[in-house]
């Protein structure tokens, strides 16, 4: 049970870090060639402005989100790795705690004392090892979607929707009467407004976006794990066993 839940759990997480990737290549990709699009003008003898560097700093904002996408999905696909690992090795990991618990019910004195520390110890280890991963998977995903599902849905939308809004964007802008066709100041200046109005809360967005990756695959599963294994610490731990 504990390996479908939490299995389910890092496969969708996985998942929607993938189609977070694919969705801020889409617009990097759509900031590019905005960045590259110029105004040509006719007054005197003529020539073209390029108007694209006003996205200079979103175009920084998105690139770092990009890493911190690549930093995420790797840790993802390491929690994935250690489900596996545990899966494989964690039921090997309870013989030799078993047999040691086993010994020390017939040995006497400080041996029956050490092999009772030690196999408390190793069945605390074997019990981590099998079950951490799995139950910190679950319990993030029900955090992640009763805390942060709402702002990264909302985040998301405004990232698409200003990726299409880039990509359906006229590289000469709107259709203006010829006089002020000529003028490079006027054409520059809608333009300039055109970019910003698309932009719009794109670095908000993104930001809240950075917020809901970092929580959900580093943060929360780092301080799942590490309260998980508090208590097997404590119950598991030398403390446990008298005269250790």
């Amino acid at each position: 049970l504990a390996d479908r839940v939490g299995g389910e759990a890092l496969d969708g997480s996985f998942k929607r870090a993938l189609a977070a990737l694919a969705t801020t290549r889409g617009l990097d990709a759509a900031i590019s060639v905005a960045q590259s699009s110029e105004v040509s003008f006719s007054l005197g003898p003529g020539g073209s402005i390029g108007i694209g560097q006003v996205l200079d700093p979103v175009n920084d904002l998105v690139e770092q989100y990009g890493t911190l996408l690549m930093t995420s999905t790797t840790a993802l696909g390491i929690q994935q790795v250690g489900l596996r690992l545990g899966r494989a090795v964690g039921w090997w990991l309870f013989v030799p705690s078993l047999v040691a618990l086993a010994a020390a019910t017939v040995a006497r004195g400080a041996m029956a004392t050490s092999l009772a520390t030690w196999g408390r110890r190793l069945f605390a280890l074997a019990l981590f090892a099998r079950l951490a991963i799995p139950t910190a998977a679950w319990i993030d995903g029900i955090g992640a979607e009763r805390f942060l599902e709402a702002d990264y849905r909302e985040a998301t939308a405004g990232v698409e929707r200003t990726t299409e809004r880039l990509e359906e964007m006229k590289p000469d802008g709107p259709e203006k009467p010829w006089y002020e066709r000529l003028n490079p100041v006027t054409v520059i200046g809608e333009q300039a407004k055109q970019l910003s109005d698309t932009l719009g809360n794109v670095a908000e967005s993104i930001v809240n976006l950075v917020i809901y990756f970092t929580v959900s695959t580093i943060m929360l599963p780092l301080g799942t794990l590490r309260l998980l294994s508090k208590p097997l610490g404590i119950i598991f731990g030398p403390r446990a066993c008298p005269g250790s």
